[in-house]
């Protein structure tokens, strides 16, 4: 008896974006429209917090674990630093050899990371991925659930981590001048979004923030992140993962930054709608900021009026 076929995907290591938007949307692309016709396991190894970017299109979902992940080993675009290449690639041979007598392996895709590879954005091709997340059903519930109705929803993606440069230091103070604006306290619904520990949350609690939505077995911030990105009308936020994969959504984004470039053109797949701010020292003042995020909303109410 013939061996059923498998696509091994994995490990991947790197930073969010580059497994979002570099990596994860060739498994849809494969599944839907290089095999379509054909019986083929889809099989991921990628850190478990991950597993809804790929989600209800794969079918088993292996958790990568590293030690030092995130405290000794930071991701770095498909690399992790303080991995040494020969550690990935004794991990890239275990997952194989782990199903090589069960599957007929047709192909096994993982990042080129040796030195002058591991940050190269063309290393896999955009033309054979597809942008089409499918994160496991219980995050739409737990979101469903979560979210009010009735008012267009804005993101407010605050990254803010300990130590890193690009800290925006005036989260509070914009959060202030969006609840003293009663335009945009009756005209739209807003969420804060980012991982734990590194992203500013409403100390007043005056908002939705994604980190209360209480995670359980089958779900993930990433998959909340995905849910809350189909049903969001706006986001806002220093330029970061989160942006970037609202622009994969075509939501459109105000966004400011060192790399106007990369965020308004290399990684803007669909060339979705952004307003780039170009501010080099992450310092720009509230409300200079606040003037452009209100004034775009405003335009935007248009799109509510006009169906």
């Amino acid at each position: 008896m013939s061996k059923p076929d498998a696509i091994l995907m994995g490990p991947f290591v790197g930073e969010l974006y580059w497994e979002a938007g570099r990596f994860a949307p060739m498994l849809p692309w494969s599944k839907y429209k290089k095999y379509k016709d054909r019986d083929i396991k889809y099989i991921i190894y990628t850190r478990e917090e991950r597993f809804d970017l790929y989600g209800k299109n794969a079918d088993i979902l292996v958790p990568l674990r590293i030690e030092g992940d995130y405290d000794t080993k930071q991701p770095n675009c498909f690399r992790l630093n303080g991995l040494k290449p020969d550690n990935y690639m004794k991990l890239v041979k275990k997952f194989k050899n782990s199903y090589l007598n069960r599957y007929n392996i047709i192909e096994h895709i993982y990042a080129n990371v040796e030195k002058g590879q591991f940050d190269k954005k063309t290393q896999f091709r955009t033309k054979n991925m597809s942008f089409k997340f499918a994160p496991r059903q219980i995050n739409y519930e737990l979101v469903n659930n979560y979210l009010p109705k009735g008012k267009p929803l804005v993101v407010l993606a605050s990254r803010y981590r300990v130590g890193f440069k690009r800290n925006w230091k005036s989260w509070p103070e914009f959060y202030d001048l969006i609840e003293k604006d009663e335009f945009l306290m009756s005209t739209y619904n807003f969420i804060i979004c980012g991982k734990k520990g590194e992203y500013v949350p409403d100390s007043k609690n005056r908002f939705l923030d994604m980190n209360k939505i209480p995670l359980i077995n089958g779900s993930s911030l990433v998959g909340l992140l995905l849910v809350i990105m189909e049903n969001s009308f706006f986001t806002f936020g220093s330029q970061s993962a989160i942006p970037n994969i609202s622009l994969l959504y075509k939501v459109e984004v105000l966004e400011f930054g060192c790399q106007k470039t990369l965020h308004t053109k290399t990684y803007n797949i669909h060339n979705s709608k952004i307003t780039f701010v170009e501010n080099r020292n992450y310092d720009i003042r509230a409300s200079e900021i606040f003037k452009e995020f209100r004034g775009i909303l405003k335009r935007k109410q248009g799109e509510i009026n006009h169906g």
